[in-house]
This record gives structure tokens, sequence and C-alpha cells, in this order.
């Protein structure tokens, strides 16, 4: 669904110089994979993420998604960022049917479509909040439901819960797997944290320092439905962990 092909991207400094960010990552993900992207800060984690989006433009190589080359963003493609990016004017339920009128969906049809993904998130007796009036777990609970609600076939989420205290992080990692076990979206997930790589994922893509390139892909075979209290009793996903901060020192290396 995602092909990747010897992808570079450079930056011009405001010195004037060129910086690389990221080069020649090849990586395919098919329909339905969760793929995490792991790597040091620096290394072109989320510039991969927004070329995939189309809110970058490649260097050189390709990114194609369904066959088609990537130029620009485009609905097939849904965004979930850290910062949340909810419009403070709107309530919960203007921000979550924001994307559908945008396409059109006259506006009883979008608020219906949007009730139902703020039922999923748990968020429907918070309709009519302001952003401002919700916890940051909230919060980026209602950015998900925005971007689920046009139904994207892919879904890029930059750091969704680093920004999030550690215990709505992990209650929010659980919810977003039941969500992706129903849906079967495709994932690309850009985390810093090795456990919240492993739990989620399908693959894990370990990107070396700057310039970020590939540094090697493991392939997580944990049984799903995943629950993280059985998880920390299984000694393959200790096993995975550790080999991921290996593999994360050294890039940092």
């Amino acid at each position: 669904m995602i092909d990747i092909d010897a992808v570079s991207k450079t930056f011009e400094t405001a010195r004037g110089t060129t910086h690389t960010a990221v080069r020649e990552i090849k990586l395919q993900v098919p329909q339905g994979e969760f793929v995490s992207i792991l790597g040091p800060s620096g290394c072109g984690k989320s510039t991969l993420l927004y070329m995939v989006g189309g809110f970058e433009q490649v260097s050189s190589g390709q990114i194609r998604v369904n066959g088609k080359v990537v130029s620009a963003p485009g609905p097939d493609r849904g965004p979930v960022f850290q910062e949340y990016a909810l419009f403070p004017w709107k309530t919960v339920l203007g921000n979550v049917a924001y994307g559908l009128r945008e396409q059109g969906v006259p506006k009883a049809e979008a608020e219906a479509r949007a009730l139902r993904w703020l039922e999923k998130v748990k968020l429907k007796d918070y309709a009519q909040f302001y952003p401002r009036e919700l916890s940051g777990g909230m919060r980026q609970r209602a950015a998900i439901a925005r971007t689920l609600a046009y139904e994207p076939k892919i879904l890029l989420m930059d750091e969704p819960f680093g920004a999030l205290d550690a215990h709505t992080r992990l209650v929010l990692q659980a919810e977003l797997l039941t969500l992706w076990e129903q849906l079967q979206n495709t994932v690309l997930f850009v985390t810093h944290s090795v456990d919240e790589a492993v739990y989620l994922s399908d693959r894990v893509v370990v990107l070396s320092g700057t310039p970020g390139t590939v540094r090697e892909i493991i392939n997580i075979d944990l049984p799903r439905p995943r629950v993280r209290a059985e998880l920390l009793r299984n000694t393959a996903y200790q096993e995975y962990v550790i080999k991921l901060e290996n593999l994360l020192e050294g890039a940092h290396a």
C-alpha cells in the first residue's frame, strides 16, 4: 500500500548550507500493517512521515501509495500530530465534523458521523465542549476522531501520545489498538518509545542518526489482541525491547 523507494530529503538551512534529513530510505508497507518508525532525535522520522503525507516533497526517490506517486496531501492519508491541532473556536463536535464538511458532506450527516466517532473514542458526552475545556488525553482522542471520521485508509501518526502523562499514554495506546483491530487501517507511527513500538507494531523500522537511514527492520511476532499485563510477562516481548534498545543505542552512537 505504501512504497518508499530510495527516498532522500535535503533542506537548505538559514546559513546557506544543506542538511540531509534522510538518505536512501526503502520501505514497503502492505495494507493493514501497523509499522512504527523508531530512532534518535533528528534522524528524520517526522520528515519521512510528512513526505508520505505529501506535506513535504522528496529530494530524490519516490513515494507511491496504491501505485500512485505522492505529490500532495490527500484524504486517503490521515495525519495525527502530537500537538492535537484542534481549532480552539470550534466545539469538539465542530472539530471532528470539520474534515467531512470540507469534503462537501452536508452538515447534518457530518455531525451524525462525527458523533459516532466521538462515541468510539469515549467523548460523545463532550461534543459541545471546547478544546480548552478538555484534558490532554481528551484532546488527542478528539484529534484521532477527527482524522478517522473521514475514513482514511492510512493513518500517519507523529508521536501522538508523546506529550501525555504516562498513565494516559498507556490508556490511549490500548484504545488505538482496539480501533485499529476493528478498522484494519494501515498505520505509520513515529515514536521515541521502544516499549510503545513493540506493544503496538507488526514491524519496527529503526533509523540511524542524522542523516536517517534504515538501520534494521524488526518483525514483532507477538499474538494479537495484545494485553499489556500479559506481554510484560512474555519473554519474547522482553527480548524485543532489549534488542531495540540496543539498536537505538547504536543508532545514537
